[in-house]
C-alpha cells in the first residue's frame, strides 16, 4: 500500500478509534529563619518549608489549592526526612535558621491527591556501569545507589544476565540503543556510570537527552550514594520542570510505520486517565500530529510517557506545540 493510503486509513482508524548535574541541591530542602528551638516555633517552620518545597516540586504554582496540601499541613514534620539548626548572627532578622530536608516521596505523594499523572508509578533506571577493570556492575556491586536511589522514590535494575547493551551508545543518546532499551526493560530512563576507587563518571539519559557529571575524592560507596543523590535530583528537577504549562494543545508524534505503531500510540494515551480527548489533525507518511486535551499539563504527560520507554523526545515541528518520537 502506498504511504499516502496507508496513513489515510490509519488516520481512519485514529479517528474511529479515539473520536474528538554534579551533585545538585535538592528541591526538597529549604532554609527558614527561626527565632528559636523551641518546638512550637519548629513545627510553624517545618509548615512554611512544606508550602515553599510543594511550590518548588509544582513550578511555582501555588500549591495551597492541590486536594492534598491541607491534610499535609496537619503534621508538616511527617514529613521531614531530617533538619538542622543553624546560627545566622541576625542574618535573614533572626539569630537562626532551620535547614529542613522533606522526604522525597512524601511530597510526590502529596502532589499525586487527586492527580492520576502525578500518582502514576515511575519507570526504573536502568544502570549499566562497569568498574575500571571493565567488569560490569550487578545489583549487589551497586547496593548503595540502589539504596539511596529508593529512598529518593527511583527503582533501579541491572542488565539481565550481564549483557550489557552498548554504554557508549547509551551515553550519546543513540536513538537506536535507547529504543532497544525501552523494547527490552520497558524504560527509557538509563544511567550509564565509570566506577575508579575514588572517581565516578557518570551519564544520565532521560527522554532521549543526555546529562553527565564527575564525582571523586571519595569511597566508593559514598559516590555511589552520591550518584544516586545526583541522578534523583536531576530526574526531580524534570518532573518538576513539567508541571506548568497547556493542558491542551498539539503533539507531533513521529517515527510512526505501520498500523501497529499507531495502534501502540493510541493505547498509550487512550490508556491515560488524565488525558480527556485526543483527535489527530494532521498527518505524514511517518507522523501524526494530535489534538490533545488532557487533567495536568501536556509536557508532563510526554516526560512520562517518554520515561516509560514509549516516547522519545524529538526536534520542534511546524504547527505543534511538542514534538516527540515513537519508539516501537
Amino acid at each position: 500500500m502506498r504511504p499516502f493510503r496507508l496513513i489515510a486509513s490509519l488516520m481512519l482508524l485514529v479517528m474511529a478509534s479515539l473520536g474528538t548535574a554534579i551533585a545538585q541541591t535538592s528541591i526538597y530542602t529549604v532554609t527558614v529563619p527561626v527565632a528559636d528551638t523551641s518546638a512550637a516555633v519548629r513545627d510553624q517552620a517545618f509548615a512554611t518549608g512544606l508550602t515553599q518545597v510543594l511550590a518548588r516540586a509544582s513550578n511555582g504554582a501555588d500549591p495551597r489549592g492541590k486536594p492534598g496540601y491541607a491534610d499535609a499541613m496537619k503534621q508538616p514534620g511527617g514529613l521531614v526526612q531530617q533538619y538542622q539548626y543553624a546560627r545566622t548572627n541576625g542574618a535573614n532578622g533572626a539569630p537562626l535558621s532551620l535547614d529542613i530536608v522533606f522526604d522525597p516521596g512524601a511530597i510526590r505523594r502529596v502532589l499525586a491527591v487527586g492527580d492520576a499523572a502525578a500518582a502514576a508509578p515511575k519507570a526504573p533506571v536502568l544502570v549499566v556501569a562497569r568498574d575500571a577493570a571493565g567488569k560490569l556492575l550487578g545489583q549487589q556491586d551497586l547496593s548503595p545507589l540502589a539504596q539511596m536511589a529508593d529512598s529518593r522514590g527511583y527503582t533501579i535494575v541491572v542488565p539481565k544476565d550481564g549483557h550489557a547493551p552498548d554504554a557508549n551508545a547509551l551515553a550519546s543518546g543513540d536513538p537506536g540503543a535507547v529504543a532497544t532499551v525501552a523494547r527490552q526493560y520497558n524504560t527509557g530512563v538509563i544511567l550509564v556510570g565509570r566506577i575508579g576507587d575514588d572517581q565516578t563518571d557518570w551519564t544520565l539519559v532521560s527522554a532521549g537527552k543526555t546529562t553527565s557529571w564527575k564525582d571523586s575524592g571519595e569511597a566508593r560507596a559514598a559516590l555511589l550514594t552520591n550518584g544516586a543523590n545526583a541522578m534523583a535530583d536531576k530526574l526531580d528537577r524534570q518532573f518538576a520542570a513539567t508541571q506548568g504549562g497547556s493542558s491542551s494543545g498539539k503533539v507531533w508524534v513521529s517515527g510512526l510505520r505501520s498500523a501497529a505503531d499507531y495502534a501502540g500510540l493510541l493505547s498509550t494515551f487512550g490508556n491515560d486517565p488524565a488525558v480527556k480527548t485526543v483527535a489527530p489533525v494532521g498527518a505524514t507518511a511517518d507522523g501524526v500530529l494530535l489534538a490533545v486535551s488532557a487533567n495536568a499539563p501536556l509536557a508532563r504527560l510526554v516526560a512520562g510517557y517518554a520515561s516509560g520507554g514509549h516516547i522519545l523526545a524529538a526536534d520542534g515541528h511546524d504547527g505543534a506545540d511538542l514534538a516527540v518520537r515513537w519508539v516501537p
